[in-house]
C-alpha cells in the first residue's frame, strides 16, 4: 500500500478566482495575492502517497493547520512574465510541524466596482500532494505557480 507510486501533485484555480480573473480583464475589478495557509487534508488517510480530488467550488482548506487562524505573509512574489505569477510560500523551522498535504493561496480584492468588495480576501488556488511531513527545524518553501 505505502510502497505505491506516489500521486503527482496537483493544483488548480478556484471557481471564485477563475470568476475574478474574468471580471479582471474586463476592468471590473483587481487583486493582489496575499498569504497562504497549509493543512492536514489533501491525501488519502489509508494510503498517504496518493492525493484526494481538489474541489475548486472550496473556499477553505479541507483541514487548515497553519496558521491556526488567518493566513501566512507569502515570502515574495515574483512575475516572470505578464501572464505568470509565483507565490514563494515559506514555511520557517518552526511553523506547521506536522503531516501536511494541502497548501492554499489566498488574494485580496484591492479594486472593484463594488466597493463593499474592497479588501475582502479569497481562496485564489489550492494544491493537494502525498504526504509530506514537517519535522521541527526544518524550512520548506513552496512555491505555486499561477497563469491566466
Amino acid at each position: 500500500m505505502f510502497t505505491d507510486t506516489p500521486d503527482p501533485i496537483i493544483a488548480v484555480l478556484t471557481e471564485e478566482a477563475r470568476t475574478y480573473f474574468a471580471q479582471m480583464t474586463l476592468g471590473y475589478m483587481s487583486f493582489k495575492l496575499c498569504g497562504f495557509a497549509v493543512g492536514r487534508g489533501g491525501y488519502d488517510g489509508t494510503n498517504p502517497v496518493k492525493i484526494v480530488a481538489i474541489d475548486s467550488s472550496s473556499t477553505s482548506l479541507i483541514d487548515q493547520f497553519f496558521p491556526t487562524t488567518g493566513i501566512k505573509v507569502l515570502e515574495t512574489i515574483e512575475t516572470p512574465t505578464l501572464s505568470t505569477v509565483v507565490a514563494n510560500c515559506r514555511l520557517a523551522k518552526d511553523d506547521a510541524v506536522s503531516a501536511l498535504g494541502e497548501i492554499g493561496v489566498w488574494a485580496e480584492i484591492i479594486y472593484s466596482i463594488v466597493p463593499s468588495d474592497i479588501g475582502r480576501q479569497f481562496l485564489l488556488a489550492v494544491s493537494h500532494f502525498p504526504i509530506v511531513t514537517k519535522t521541527l527545524r526544518q524550512a520548506i518553501l513552496y512555491r505555486m505557480i499561477i497563469q491566466f
